[in-house]
C-alpha cells in the first residue's frame, strides 16, 4: 500500500526525523509511507484566505484522483484507534492509495475539504504540526498492529 502524508510545515527537524523514522521502520514492509512538505506562506501582506488558497494549490499538486484522502482538522469527526485501524484496512482492501493532509496555521481551504473523502479530528486539543505528524505516524503503526493482532495495542 502507498501512503503519503502531506503537511504544511517546514523541513523536519532532527527530533522529528528521528521519531518519524522510528515509527516508519516498524510499519509492515508492504506499507510504503512517503512525506510531502508544503512550505507555509508566512507573508504578512497576505490575508488568511489568500494563504489558504496558496497552500491548497500546493497541497493539491500532491494528490492524484484515485487516492483516498483523509484531512485532519479540528472540525472533523473524532475517531478511536480501533476505528482508525478499520478505516485503514478498508482502504487497503480496496487497493486504494491513501493520502493524509495536515493543514497549516489557518487550517485548510474549502478546496481541500471538498477533495477529501473524510475529515477526521484526533482530539479537541490543538497540536503543533510537527508533533501531530509524529502522532499520526504512530497511529498508522498502531492501526497496522491492531489489524495484524500484534500486541502493541493492548
Amino acid at each position: 500500500m502507498k501512503c503519503k502524508i502531506i503537511s504544511v510545515t517546514h523541513k523536519p527537524s532532527d527530533w522529528e526525523k528521528n521519531a518519524l523514522e522510528f515509527y516508519s521502520k516498524q510499519l509492515p514492509r508492504n506499507f510504503n509511507l512517503a512525506f510531502a512538505e508544503v512550505k507555509p506562506n508566512a507573508s504578512k501582506s497576505l490575508s488568511p484566505d489568500a494563504i489558504l488558497k496558496a497552500e491548497s494549490i500546493e497541497i493539491l499538486k500532491h494528490i492524484n484522483n484515485q487516492s483516498y484522502v483523509i484531512l485532519w482538522d479540528r472540525k472533523g469527526k473524532s475517531i478511536s484507534s480501533k476505528s482508525f485501524a478499520e478505516l485503514l484496512q478498508s482502504t487497503i482492501n480496496q487497493a486504494q492509495d491513501l493520502i493524509f493532509v495536515i493543514g497549516g496555521a489557518f487550517g485548510s481551504s474549502e478546496a481541500i475539504f471538498n477533495r477529501s473523502d473524510i475529515v477526521l479530528s484526533a482530539s479537541e486539543f490543538t497540536f503543533p504540526h510537527r508533533l501531530f505528524k509524529v502522532l499520526l505516524v504512530e497511529q498508522i503503526f498502531r492501526a497496522t498492529a491492531i489489524n495484524r493482532n500484534h500486541p502493541y495495542h493492548k
